[in-house]
């Protein structure tokens, strides 16, 4: 909707190659609302905005987007855009967009991702296709049964802006095997309660 009331503007500053003006503003827009300007645009004026997105706000958007739309972007986009995006994408989202690709372009892209994006994307890959493997994330909040409240939100405090979802904790034993599920919200409803308990 404000994408519709904004496109003359953005147009304009395409036209006026005002990539500055254009960073600013989609700086604070929601991923969903650029990608839906993204998609109203005709692709060459699509491939000028990506490149003045963030790389991080890029990949959100581009996670927004069906993959024939992904993968025409990807066609039109210099080099160092598909390596940034593809970095920066979440794993079972680019995992996603890798098993709809040509395994021909698929293996060309994965070439394109650091040794570490590399090993998670391929790992991801190896579950048979439609498998849960292939659909869940890498990317999540894990703790132990023996830990104390303070150290869970330590722990998500210190590693929660590299998962993809908080609202859900993992508990695990010792060897990493699943014992539990729960919600990051009891932890803080703990927290909390504590912090009362020494307040009063």
């Amino acid at each position: 909707m404000v994408g519709k009331i904004l496109q003359p503007e953005i147009r304009s500053l395409i036209d006026a190659r005002d990539f500055g003006a254009l960073r600013e503003i989609f700086r604070e827009w929601p991923p969903a609302d650029v990608a839906e300007v993204v998609l109203d645009m005709p692709e060459d004026e699509q491939v000028i905005i990506f490149p003045v997105l963030p790389n991080a706000l890029a990949a959100d958007v581009f996670e927004y987007l069906d993959v024939e739309a992904q993968q025409q972007l990807l066609r039109a986009m210099a080099h160092e855009q598909v390596v940034g995006i593809l970095n920066e994408m979440s794993p079972d989202d680019r995992t996603a967009l890798l098993e709809e690709m040509p395994s021909a372009a698929a293996r060309q892209l994965i070439k394109l991702l650091t040794p570490e994006e590399r090993r998670v994307a391929q790992s991801l890959l190896g579950y048979p296709e439609g498998s849960i493997g292939r659909l869940m994330t890498p990317d999540f909040i894990a703790v132990h049964d023996d830990w104390t409240v303070k150290e869970v939100l330590d722990h998500v405090r210190e590693f929660g802006h590299d998962s993809e979802t908080l609202n859900v904790i993992y508990v695990v034993d010792e060897r990493g095997k699943l014992i539990d599920v729960t919600g990051l919200l009891i932890y803080f409803n703990v927290a909390l309660f504590i912090l009362r308990g020494t307040l009063l």
